[in-house]
């Protein structure tokens, strides 16, 4: 896994042509014949690949398994959800799930438009830096939430932390969760959680996109986006019900 990371964290700018064991032994400070050894194992297993230079790099079946990964009917119920919101707030969504304490995003339909938010699908973010990491958060206890954000090298400070905790407590009497300028001083996000049929929270849906078109509509943005939410839950919910033997009800 790390070696895998290595290449994933690889500037492509700077390794055009992929990697080499040197550059991998160099990137995880481990011997040559070591990683070596390893990355013959994951050529064998098709997790890698080999350019005729010699050099390597990350195969496509590693992206097929990765695209597999996780709750595949969530994504497959969200796809056209996050196309009609981002058609009508005309902004980029979002899907994103919690993974090892960070925003990971899975999902995302573009706005059309020249100047939007970034394509965050398959990167990972601070859960103080998003709409989406609010609302993921929004059901858990207090205490939790302030240990979460305050944990592991990138852990904010208290005031910071206590902050982050007034806005979800803002956001779970109002339904949705707004990071105004939090992530970069330019962009503005909303999201709101997807609950499966216990209640329990899956997944968030944000919407993103210059603060300054968003920021005048927060409250309008807001309903569109707790519509889109309710409809996804209500065809999780269907589909989950459908899909159970009578026993099961």
């Amino acid at each position: 896994m790390a070696i895998l990371d290595a290449f994933a964290s690889a500037d492509p700018a700077e390794f055009p042509d992929g990697l080499s064991v040197a550059d991998v032994a160099r990137a995880l400070d481990r011997e040559k014949s070591v990683v070596s050894r390893q990355l013959k194992n994951l050529l064998e297993t098709g997790m890698v690949a080999r350019r005729p230079s010699g050099r390597y790099e990350l195969s496509w079946r590693l992206l097929a398994l990765a695209v597999r990964a996780g709750d595949q009917r969530l994504t497959t119920l969200a796809a056209p959800t996050l196309l009609r919101l981002a058609e009508t707030v005309r902004e980029r969504t979002y899907l994103s799930v919690l993974s090892d304490g960070e925003v990971l995003t899975v999902l995302s339909e573009g706005s059309r438009r020249s100047i939007e938010a970034a394509n965050w699908v398959g990167r990972t973010i601070q859960v103080h830096r998003s709409s989406s990491g609010m609302a993921l958060l929004m059901d858990y206890e207090d205490e939790y939430i302030l240990e979460v954000v305050q944990s592991g090298e990138n852990g904010v400070s208290d005031r910071e932390a206590h902050s982050f905790l007034a806005q979800v407590l803002e956001a779970r009497e109002r339904g949705y969760t707004v990071a105004n300028r939090v992530f970069d001083p330019e962009l503005m996000g909303i999201g709101a959680p997807v609950r499966d049929f216990t209640g329990r929270i899956r997944a968030a849906v944000n919407v993103s996109g210059p603060a300054f078109r968003i920021e005048p509509h927060i409250q309008a943005f807001g309903g569109r986006l707790l519509s889109a939410v309710r409809s996804l839950q209500a065809s999780l919910c269907s589909d989950t019900r459908a899909g159970a033997s009578p026993s099961d009800l």
